[in-house]
Protein backbone atom coordinates (compact mmCIF):
# COMPACT_ATOMS: atom_id res chain seq x y z
CA UNK A 1 0.00 0.00 0.00
CA UNK A 2 1.62 3.17 -1.08
CA UNK A 3 1.23 6.62 0.91
CA UNK A 4 2.26 9.74 -0.49
CA UNK A 5 2.59 12.78 1.36
CA UNK A 6 4.58 15.58 1.40
CA UNK A 7 6.44 16.29 5.25
CA UNK A 8 8.67 18.92 6.75
CA UNK A 9 11.47 17.57 9.20
CA UNK A 10 14.37 19.07 10.78
CA UNK A 11 17.05 16.91 10.69
CA UNK A 12 21.32 17.07 11.79
CA UNK A 13 23.69 15.68 9.17
CA UNK A 14 27.50 16.04 9.92
CA UNK A 15 26.89 18.10 12.35
CA UNK A 16 24.76 21.08 10.58
CA UNK A 17 20.91 21.78 11.01
CA UNK A 18 18.84 21.18 7.67
CA UNK A 19 14.87 21.19 7.37
CA UNK A 20 14.28 18.65 4.52
CA UNK A 21 10.58 18.74 2.42
CA UNK A 22 10.75 15.32 1.92
CA UNK A 23 7.67 12.79 0.24
CA UNK A 24 7.24 9.71 1.61
CA UNK A 25 7.03 6.16 -0.15
CA UNK A 26 5.66 3.12 1.52
CA UNK A 27 9.51 2.55 2.86
CA UNK A 28 11.15 4.94 0.80
CA UNK A 29 11.50 8.65 0.40
CA UNK A 30 12.08 11.18 -1.87
CA UNK A 31 14.27 14.26 -0.98
CA UNK A 32 12.67 17.17 -2.68
CA UNK A 33 14.66 20.34 -1.36
CA UNK A 34 16.90 20.72 1.65
CA UNK A 35 17.54 24.04 3.70
CA UNK A 36 20.96 24.58 5.50
CA UNK A 37 20.18 26.58 8.32
CA UNK A 38 23.06 26.54 10.43
CA UNK A 39 25.64 24.33 12.72
CA UNK A 40 23.48 22.53 15.10
CA UNK A 41 24.82 24.47 17.84
CA UNK A 42 23.97 28.44 16.25
CA UNK A 43 20.38 27.92 16.94
CA UNK A 44 17.64 25.56 18.05
CA UNK A 45 14.03 25.48 16.25
CA UNK A 46 11.34 24.31 18.60
CA UNK A 47 8.51 24.25 16.41
CA UNK A 48 7.24 24.20 12.84
CA UNK A 49 4.08 25.80 11.83
CA UNK A 50 2.78 25.02 7.86
CA UNK A 51 -0.24 27.25 6.54
CA UNK A 52 -0.64 27.67 2.72
CA UNK A 53 2.40 28.01 1.25
CA UNK A 54 4.67 28.76 3.74
CA UNK A 55 6.61 27.22 6.37
CA UNK A 56 7.32 28.77 9.86
CA UNK A 57 9.80 27.83 12.42
CA UNK A 58 10.26 28.70 16.18
CA UNK A 59 14.09 29.57 16.87
CA UNK A 60 14.16 29.42 20.84
CA UNK A 61 18.14 30.46 20.71
CA UNK A 62 18.35 33.15 18.29
CA UNK A 63 14.72 34.71 19.33
CA UNK A 64 13.74 34.42 15.74
CA UNK A 65 10.81 33.49 13.42
CA UNK A 66 11.81 32.28 10.30
CA UNK A 67 9.57 32.28 6.92
CA UNK A 68 10.31 30.20 4.49
CA UNK A 69 8.53 30.17 1.09
CA UNK A 70 7.63 27.48 -0.25
CA UNK A 71 7.40 28.72 -3.92
CA UNK A 72 9.99 31.01 -4.06
CA UNK A 73 12.34 29.38 -2.29
CA UNK A 74 13.34 32.41 0.06
CA UNK A 75 13.62 32.78 3.88
CA UNK A 76 12.40 35.34 5.97
CA UNK A 77 13.13 36.50 9.27
CA UNK A 78 12.06 38.75 12.67
CA UNK A 79 12.34 39.15 15.70
CA UNK A 80 10.09 38.13 18.84
CA UNK A 81 10.32 37.73 22.59
CA UNK A 82 13.11 35.64 24.18
CA UNK A 83 12.88 32.03 24.06
CA UNK A 84 10.11 31.61 21.08
CA UNK A 85 8.15 28.12 21.58
CA UNK A 86 4.70 27.74 19.69
CA UNK A 87 2.71 30.12 16.96
CA UNK A 88 -0.32 30.10 15.64
CA UNK A 89 -2.00 32.81 13.84
CA UNK A 90 -5.57 34.16 12.47
CA UNK A 91 -6.22 35.89 8.82
CA UNK A 92 -4.00 39.17 9.71
CA UNK A 93 -1.29 37.77 12.39
CA UNK A 94 0.65 35.09 13.75
CA UNK A 95 0.98 34.94 17.92
CA UNK A 96 4.26 33.38 19.45
CA UNK A 97 4.90 32.20 22.59
CA UNK A 98 7.49 33.42 24.38
CA UNK A 99 8.68 31.38 27.08
CA UNK A 100 11.69 33.37 28.98
CA UNK A 101 9.63 36.82 28.46
CA UNK A 102 6.27 35.83 29.54
CA UNK A 103 4.72 37.39 26.68
CA UNK A 104 2.94 36.80 23.28
CA UNK A 105 4.94 38.40 20.29
CA UNK A 106 2.36 39.60 17.77
CA UNK A 107 3.73 39.04 13.62
CA UNK A 108 1.96 41.19 11.25
CA UNK A 109 1.52 38.55 8.56
CA UNK A 110 1.54 40.54 5.52
CA UNK A 111 4.88 42.36 6.32
CA UNK A 112 6.12 39.49 8.74
CA UNK A 113 7.13 42.05 11.69
CA UNK A 114 6.55 42.34 14.53
CA UNK A 115 4.11 44.32 15.29
CA UNK A 116 3.05 44.18 19.28
CA UNK A 117 2.58 41.92 22.11
CA UNK A 118 0.43 40.40 24.78
CA UNK A 119 1.71 40.20 28.65
CA UNK A 120 1.14 36.15 29.64
CA UNK A 121 1.59 34.53 32.51
CA UNK A 122 5.13 33.02 33.50
CA UNK A 123 6.86 30.62 31.19
CA UNK A 124 4.30 30.77 28.31
CA UNK A 125 4.79 27.74 26.27
CA UNK A 126 1.75 26.48 23.75
CA UNK A 127 -0.88 29.33 21.83
CA UNK A 128 -3.61 28.70 19.81
CA UNK A 129 -6.22 31.20 18.37
CA UNK A 130 -10.01 30.18 18.55
CA UNK A 131 -12.07 31.41 16.02
CA UNK A 132 -15.21 30.76 17.80
CA UNK A 133 -14.69 34.04 20.34
CA UNK A 134 -11.95 35.38 19.39
CA UNK A 135 -9.41 34.57 21.55
CA UNK A 136 -6.06 33.71 22.27
CA UNK A 137 -5.29 30.21 24.29
CA UNK A 138 -1.71 29.73 26.35
CA UNK A 139 -0.70 27.55 28.57
CA UNK A 140 1.32 29.08 31.49
CA UNK A 141 4.29 26.77 32.84
CA UNK A 142 5.31 28.03 35.77
CA UNK A 143 1.96 29.00 37.15
CA UNK A 144 0.01 25.52 36.72
CA UNK A 145 -2.71 27.85 34.42
CA UNK A 146 -4.15 28.79 31.17
CA UNK A 147 -4.59 32.03 30.05
CA UNK A 148 -7.55 32.94 27.83
CA UNK A 149 -7.32 36.12 25.57
CA UNK A 150 -10.32 38.19 24.10
CA UNK A 151 -8.11 39.80 21.38
CA UNK A 152 -11.11 42.44 20.87
CA UNK A 153 -12.10 43.21 24.39
CA UNK A 154 -8.32 43.09 25.54
CA UNK A 155 -9.53 41.16 28.40
CA UNK A 156 -7.93 38.08 30.09
CA UNK A 157 -8.76 34.94 32.02
CA UNK A 158 -7.41 32.17 33.89
CA UNK A 159 -8.23 29.05 34.06
CA UNK A 160 -5.90 26.53 36.62
CA UNK A 161 -4.79 23.25 35.20
CA UNK A 162 -3.74 20.12 37.36
CA UNK A 163 -0.07 20.24 36.52
CA UNK A 164 2.18 22.04 34.84
CA UNK A 165 0.82 22.91 31.23
CA UNK A 166 2.72 22.26 28.27
CA UNK A 167 0.61 22.10 25.06
CA UNK A 168 -3.18 22.30 24.49
CA UNK A 169 -5.98 21.70 21.57
CA UNK A 170 -8.75 23.55 21.04
CA UNK A 171 -12.34 22.01 20.33
CA UNK A 172 -15.73 23.37 20.09
CA UNK A 173 -16.57 23.39 23.61
CA UNK A 174 -13.56 21.72 25.30
CA UNK A 175 -9.86 22.41 25.81
CA UNK A 176 -7.16 19.77 26.00
CA UNK A 177 -4.28 20.60 27.91
CA UNK A 178 -1.55 18.09 28.63
CA UNK A 179 0.53 18.75 31.72
CA UNK A 180 3.44 17.62 34.01
CA UNK A 181 2.90 16.47 37.15
CA UNK A 182 5.65 15.15 39.53
CA UNK A 183 5.02 13.26 43.22
CA UNK A 184 7.65 10.79 43.95
CA UNK A 185 7.18 9.79 39.86
CA UNK A 186 6.78 11.60 36.69
CA UNK A 187 2.57 11.21 35.01
CA UNK A 188 1.48 13.48 31.92
CA UNK A 189 -2.14 15.25 33.10
CA UNK A 190 -4.67 15.45 30.20
CA UNK A 191 -6.55 17.91 31.48
CA UNK A 192 -10.76 17.99 29.56
CA UNK A 193 -11.28 21.75 30.20
CA UNK A 194 -15.13 23.14 29.78
CA UNK A 195 -14.79 26.18 27.56
CA UNK A 196 -17.60 28.42 28.88
CA UNK A 197 -17.24 27.54 32.79
CA UNK A 198 -13.35 27.41 32.33
CA UNK A 199 -13.29 24.74 34.54
CA UNK A 200 -11.80 21.06 34.61
CA UNK A 201 -14.46 18.47 34.25
CA UNK A 202 -11.88 15.26 33.34
CA UNK A 203 -8.63 13.86 33.83
CA UNK A 204 -6.53 11.70 31.97
CA UNK A 205 -3.44 10.05 33.68
CA UNK A 206 -0.41 8.68 31.78
CA UNK A 207 2.56 7.54 33.80
CA UNK A 208 5.37 8.79 32.06
CA UNK A 209 6.85 12.04 30.02
CA UNK A 210 4.79 12.86 27.20
CA UNK A 211 7.39 15.11 24.98
CA UNK A 212 4.65 15.64 22.21
CA UNK A 213 1.23 14.99 21.09
CA UNK A 214 -1.29 15.43 18.16
CA UNK A 215 -4.99 15.75 17.91
CA UNK A 216 -6.80 13.64 15.16
CA UNK A 217 -9.92 16.32 14.86
CA UNK A 218 -11.34 13.83 12.47
CA UNK A 219 -11.45 10.83 14.94
CA UNK A 220 -11.18 12.48 17.88
CA UNK A 221 -7.97 10.32 18.95
CA UNK A 222 -4.86 11.94 20.40
CA UNK A 223 -1.58 10.43 19.69
CA UNK A 224 0.97 11.04 22.09
CA UNK A 225 4.94 10.41 22.44
CA UNK A 226 6.10 8.88 25.63
CA UNK A 227 9.82 9.02 26.25
CA UNK A 228 10.38 7.27 29.21
CA UNK A 229 8.84 3.81 27.74
CA UNK A 230 9.03 4.69 24.29
CA UNK A 231 5.85 4.19 23.26
CA UNK A 232 3.12 6.01 21.23
CA UNK A 233 -0.06 6.37 23.21
CA UNK A 234 -3.46 6.19 21.24
CA UNK A 235 -5.84 8.09 23.21
CA UNK A 236 -10.01 8.25 23.12
CA UNK A 237 -10.90 11.84 23.58
CA UNK A 238 -14.55 11.63 24.34
CA UNK A 239 -13.78 8.21 25.90
CA UNK A 240 -11.30 9.56 28.06
CA UNK A 241 -8.99 6.32 27.79
CA UNK A 242 -5.97 4.51 26.38
CA UNK A 243 -7.18 2.82 23.55
CA UNK A 244 -3.55 1.30 22.40
CA UNK A 245 -0.01 1.78 22.51
CA UNK A 246 2.54 0.79 20.03
CA UNK A 247 6.16 0.46 21.29
CA UNK A 248 8.66 2.46 18.93
CA UNK A 249 11.86 2.05 20.87
CA UNK A 250 15.02 3.87 20.05
CA UNK A 251 14.12 7.28 20.89
CA UNK A 252 10.65 8.85 19.49
CA UNK A 253 10.87 12.43 18.76
CA UNK A 254 7.79 14.09 17.20
CA UNK A 255 4.58 13.27 16.00
CA UNK A 256 2.32 14.58 12.91
CA UNK A 257 -0.55 13.66 11.21
CA UNK A 258 -1.86 13.41 7.26
CA UNK A 259 -2.70 10.15 5.42
CA UNK A 260 -1.01 8.49 8.30
CA UNK A 261 0.75 9.01 11.61
CA UNK A 262 4.22 9.50 11.30
CA UNK A 263 6.79 8.99 14.20
CA UNK A 264 10.70 10.80 14.24
CA UNK A 265 12.92 8.47 15.63
CA UNK A 266 16.33 9.84 16.28
CA UNK A 267 17.99 6.86 17.42
CA UNK A 268 16.98 4.40 14.79
CA UNK A 269 17.51 7.50 12.22
CA UNK A 270 13.92 7.08 10.65
CA UNK A 271 10.41 8.00 10.62
CA UNK A 272 7.49 5.32 11.45
CA UNK A 273 4.34 5.14 9.57
CA UNK A 274 1.04 3.99 11.17
CA UNK A 275 -2.13 3.32 10.21
CA UNK A 276 -4.98 5.59 11.35
CA UNK A 277 -8.02 3.00 11.35
CA UNK A 278 -6.04 -0.16 11.94
CA UNK A 279 -3.49 1.97 14.38
CA UNK A 280 -1.12 -0.89 13.50
CA UNK A 281 2.46 0.21 12.35
CA UNK A 282 3.13 0.05 8.69
CA UNK A 283 6.28 0.54 7.81
CA UNK A 284 9.30 2.40 9.07
CA UNK A 285 11.65 4.75 6.56
CA UNK A 286 14.70 4.64 6.86
CA UNK A 287 17.07 8.32 6.84
CA UNK A 288 20.39 9.27 5.98
CA UNK A 289 20.13 11.98 8.80
CA UNK A 290 18.80 12.16 12.30
CA UNK A 291 15.53 13.48 12.27
CA UNK A 292 13.63 15.55 15.13
CA UNK A 293 10.69 17.62 14.12
CA UNK A 294 7.81 16.78 11.71
CA UNK A 295 5.05 18.54 9.83
CA UNK A 296 2.60 17.64 7.06
CA UNK A 297 2.77 20.31 4.89
CA UNK A 298 -1.04 21.35 3.95
CA UNK A 299 -0.87 23.77 0.36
Amino acid sequence: MVFDEVVATMGISRGQLMMYIIELWDEEYVCNEVLHLGTKDSLAIHSILSYEKFLFMADSFNNKIYKYDLSSKEVYETNVGRDPRHMCMDNKNMYVANFESDNISIIDLESFTLSGSIPAGIKAHDVKYNPINNSLYTTCYEENLLMEYSIEEGKSRNIKTDGKPMHLFLQEDTIIVMTYYVNGNIQTKINLIDLNEGKITDIIVIEGLISDFQLDYENNILYMINIMDKCLYMVDAEAKEVIKKLYMGGYPEAVTIGNCIYVTNSKKQEITLIDKKGLRIISSVELNFVPDLIKVIHY
